[in-house]
Order: C-alpha cells, then structure tokens, then sequence
C-alpha cells in the first residue's frame, strides 16, 4: 500500500473521531472500567486497545529501530492507533526475520485476544457496545482509534510477512 494512501485513512479516521457530534457531553466509560461493571464486549476492545501496541513494541526491537519510536509504540498502549499509524506512514526500514522468543511471544498475545474475542462473542452484549459507542466520546473515538490499529496491524504483518516468519518458512 502506498504510504499516501495510509496517509490519507489516517487522516479519514482522525477526522472522523473528531467530528463526533458527542463532543462536549460527559465520558461514563471510564467510571465503569474502574468500577468493573463493563460488558465483555466493551472490556474486548478496551483491553485490545492496550494489548496491539505490544505486537509493534515486538516488531520495533526486530526492526533495530531508534530508543525514540520504541518509547512511542509503548505510549501507543496509552494512546492507541492513532500514535502508531503515523510511525508506521514515516516507517523507511526494512524488516528482519524474528526470533523465536518474539514468535512465542506473539503467538501468545494472539491467544490471549483470541480468548478474550470469545469470551466477548459469548457473554458479550454488543447493543451495549453499540449504544455505549452511540452515546459516549471516549468509546466512540476508541472505536475509531481501534479500527486504525488494526488496520496498520494488519498491514505490517501481511506487508512484512515473508521477511518476519522466514525461521519458520524454512522449516517446513
């Protein structure tokens, strides 16, 4: 994918949760993470939120990439996609085969969300997320902010993907 295109969804998706017509209005999510009331889907993308900036943590060691970009993607844990989508648009480096520690590592993480996307499909109320995403700004900009995510995730590993799991490739 051309990086003015990435550029461009960046920029869409900023825009987007910007625009939100619930801007002024009070956040109760927040409250309801630290009073552990939150349903399984809502919990889902909260903690996800946390869990994807780890993935590119993993790929930004690999990647010998400066002290500087290594601290960001942690903040991204914090602030989520919308700090990892523009490190991934200035990206000019090319990728390294990982270890095995960092595909045990990864492989773990996936299990993890995997579990926890199961257990929100299963016991998840997702009108709850869907009317909470309608009436609260902290939930509907994580929402945004959880497709952007996902979206560089995606295309970082598919982009990357030969050069990434070549210990593995070889093996077989």
């Amino acid at each position: 994918m051309n990086r003015i295109i990435v550029f461009i969804i960046w920029v869409g998706l900023l825009i987007i949760a910007t625009i939100s017509p619930l801007w002024g209005e009070p956040s109760l999510f927040l409250n309801q993470v630290f009073n552990g009331s939150l349903d399984p889907s809502q919990w889902f993308i909260f903690t996800s939120l946390g869990i994807f900036p780890l993935y590119f943590l993993i790929f930004s060691f690999n990647e010998k990439q400066p002290l500087w970009r290594s601290l960001l993607y942690m903040f991204g844990m914090i602030l989520g996609g919308f700090i990892v989508f523009p490190l991934e648009i200035i990206n000019k480096h090319s990728a390294n085969p990982l270890t095995r520690l960092q595909i045990i590592l990864l492989a773990l993480m996936d299990t993890v969300l995997m579990i926890m996307l199961i257990w929100a499909i299963i016991f998840g109320d997702w009108s709850v997320y869907i009317q909470s995403y309608q009436n609260d700004i902290f939930v509907n900009i994580m929402t945004w902010d959880f497709i952007a995510i996902v979206i560089v995730l995606f295309y970082k590993v598919i982009s990357n993907s030969r050069i990434y799991f070549k210990t593995i490739l070889k093996q077989e």
